[in-house]
């Protein structure tokens, strides 16, 4: 979850959840994860236990923004193609012939 404001297209994680979240009125965003970490961030951040949010939601996401780490994130006009699942590797690979 991000708080957007206007036509901003880089901002900062608040919170990663597996729920349709926030409630009521306005745009929701689909999560597309790509990571990338300085060295040191990613020592402290394996280094880190599973926190109760992370265990709770099943998100890693989580347990760095528990240990005030920030995850900055960036709006995207479209999600790109998603290889999650037997049948997205083989439309996956139907796409690439």
């Amino acid at each position: 979850m991000v708080a957007w404001d206007g036509a901003e297209k880089l901002g900062r994680a608040l919170y990663f959840t597996r729920a349709t979240a926030p409630a009521g009125e306005g745009p929701l965003y689909h999560h597309v994860g790509i990571y990338a970490y300085r060295r040191a961030a990613l020592v402290r951040f394996i280094a880190l236990p599973p926190s109760p949010l992370e265990r709770r939601e099943k998100l890693e996401q989580l347990r760095a923004l528990e240990a005030n780490m920030s995850i900055a994130v960036a709006r995207v006009d479209s999600a790109p193609l998603s290889v999650d699942t037997p049948a997205d590797l083989e439309r996956a690979r139907r796409l690439l012939k």
